[in-house]
């Protein structure tokens, strides 16, 4: 139950007279059952729960171990600060050491952003899901504020941590005896379980609860779809009811002993010999030896090196074959899309095929030869240049730029979105062409995750755009415009539970479901449905017929 708001002492305002020491205002409470928080009350009309646990601190002895139900506290605890974000990978893409957060292994904390006046009606819920590649949390605080203004306050909004890079994918044989692989998906699961057994006190609806995320965020999203190859029986109460998976990263799904040499290396740069002894360290070491590294056989390191692996259970196979095989939920209509240069923010400065061959099997280890021929042959029409760049870029960039995009984000979106439409699963899918001047003129054009900002509003998702500088979301800019009407259709789709057209603002163009290629094409002043070209579709087709060396 919801604590009443005391704003000055009852007795000071009966007896009509000034209070030279007012109590302090004491903010929101809630009773979880094994705590009980206060949270903070804002003078924009926002309650805010920071912090709170949804799972035991996993430390000591629950290292690398599945999340366990959160402890009891006594009194009343402050939820009026963010918690600690997981440890990420050292020297990780998009490693968030420069964000001014706290980090720590104890770090599995929710947040949640509810409207402060109550209408007596359940609230959907958006449950926000990290971005990061599963070596870092690059979306660590967001505040939920601007979503629930733009919903008129018909909305609660979560966000929360969850363990990544060793401490959340470390595999070897002796974790999967112990049944203690895929613990960051585990940790999402505890999240989202933890929503159906809590909201409610929140004033959230359990039964209109949407996952949102970008990048791997987005990519969970559709792992979700998966888990236990869309057998409800296994799911372990692990509900939801809608998702949006925006510019969703496609990990590879690999075997346990595929990735064991992580685990190896981990034993050797900690001087141990087991997982005991790795359970017995303290964090500092661990963390010490948390560095990237390469796929046995290669030389570079790739982007992303942890991710999740086949353990029978949460996923008993690859994405791809458990999707073809129609080895997914059908009960969840889906919004997913892409930005249209995907790959601009990952590539490098390739001069030479070979330098795109290379990056390529850093990455995917198992790309042959013959592949990288095919896939020399297939873009080899894509531009050297594009307008308005003022930034030198290699002659084989955005060639580099788009194979990799489509390979990991572009491509898995749109398979994804024909099975689901195959299946008869409402699925809308859109494409980002929302241009910043400074992101164009640096060469990006349109980058991975470019739409995050009209999402959440520019003021409450900082830290996230390819360059500091780039503010073109912000009132008054170039693309301040098109922000109300990309809230109005993420935030639409939620309430509604599956149409973002439901709540559509004054303008909006109608975003009709994908059929036969069709998607939203998202742009300021310009947003209308088209369909998607040839040239992407063999490309895509292409690709699927990779998952063998993809092994996505």
């Amino acid at each position: 139950m919801w604590s009443s708001l005391i704003y000055a002492p009852l007795s000071c305002l009966l007896a009509l007279t000034s209070c030279s020491a007012a109590a302090p205002v004491s903010g929101p409470q809630v009773d979880l059952g094994y705590a009980t928080y206060e949270g903070i009350s804002t003078s924009d009309g926002i309650h805010r729960f920071l912090g709170i646990r949804y799972a035991a601190p996993v430390i000591g002895n629950r290292r690398f171990r599945s999340p366990q139900a959160p402890l009891k506290e006594s009194g009343i605890i402050s939820a009026k600060s963010h918690g600690s974000v997981c440890y990420g990978i050292s020297g990780s893409i998009g490693d968030g050491g420069s964000l001014p957060v706290q980090y720590s292994e104890d770090c599995l904390f929710i947040d949640v952003y509810t409207p402060a006046k109550r209408s007596g009606r359940k609230l959907p819920v958006m449950l926000w899901i990290q971005g990061g590649g599963f070596t870092t949390l690059f979306n660590p605080n967001y505040d939920g504020t601007g979503l629930i203004k733009a919903a008129q306050e018909d909305l609660i909004v979560v966000t929360f941590n969850y363990r990544v890079g060793p401490y959340g994918f470390l595999a070897s044989k002796e974790l999967f005896d112990e049944g203690n692989l895929n613990l960051g998906i585990q940790d999402q699961h505890a999240a989202i379980q933890w929503v159906q057994k809590h909201i409610s006190a929140f004033g959230g609806d359990t039964n209109r609860v949407t996952l949102f995320g970008t990048s791997i965020g987005g990519g969970s999203v559709l792992l979700h779809l998966l888990a236990y190859g869309g057998n409800i029986s296994l799911a372990n109460n692990i509900k939801w009811n809608a998702g949006i998976a925006a510019s969703p990263y496609l990990p590879s799904i690999y075997t346990v002993e595929e990735m064991d040499f992580h685990y190896t290396e981990l034993l050797s740069a900690t001087n141990c010999s087991s997982l005991a002894c790795l359970r017995g360290l303290p964090s500092s070491a661990i963390q010490t030896a948390n560095t990237v590294a390469p796929f046995p056989g290669q030389k570079a390191s790739p982007l992303f090196d942890y991710g999740p692996v086949i353990d029978g259970s949460i996923f008993p196979d690859r994405s791809l074959i458990l999707f073809h095989q129609g080895r997914f939920f059908k009960d969840k209509p889906m919004i997913i899309g892409t930005s249209e240069t995907e790959g601009t923010l990952f590539a490098p400065q390739a001069n030479t095929t070979a330098d795109i061959n290379s990056f390529l099997r850093t990455q995917m280890p198992k790309l042959n030869k013959t592949t990288l021929n095919q896939l020399e042959h297939l873009y080899s029409n894509v531009p050297r240049s594009y307008p308005n760049v003022t930034r030198d870029v290699s002659p084989l960039f955005y060639r580099a730029a788009k194979i990799y995009g489509d390979a990991s984000f572009a491509c898995p979106s749109v398979d994804f979105a024909q099975s689901l439409h195959q299946a008869q699963v409402p699925v809308y899918f859109f494409l980002d062409r929302i241009q910043d001047p400074v992101e164009l003129a640096a060469g990006f054009i349109v980058p991975h995750t470019w739409e995050v900002q009209a999402v959440w509003g520019p003021e409450y998702a900082t830290n996230y755009a390819a360059l500091p500088n780039a503010d073109s979301y912000e009132k008054g800019k170039s693309n301040a415009a098109i922000v109300p009407f990309v809230q109005s259709y993420w935030t639409g789709f939620a309430r509604s539970l599956g149409d973002p057209n439901a709540y559509a603002i004054r303008g909006s163009v109608e975003w009709q479901r994908y059929e036969h290629g069709s998607f939203l094409s998202l742009q300021t002043n310009l947003t209308r449905m088209e369909t998607l070209n040839k040239d992407l579709l063999e490309k895509c087709s292409f690709w699927e017929s990779l998952q063998g060396e993809t092994e996505q």
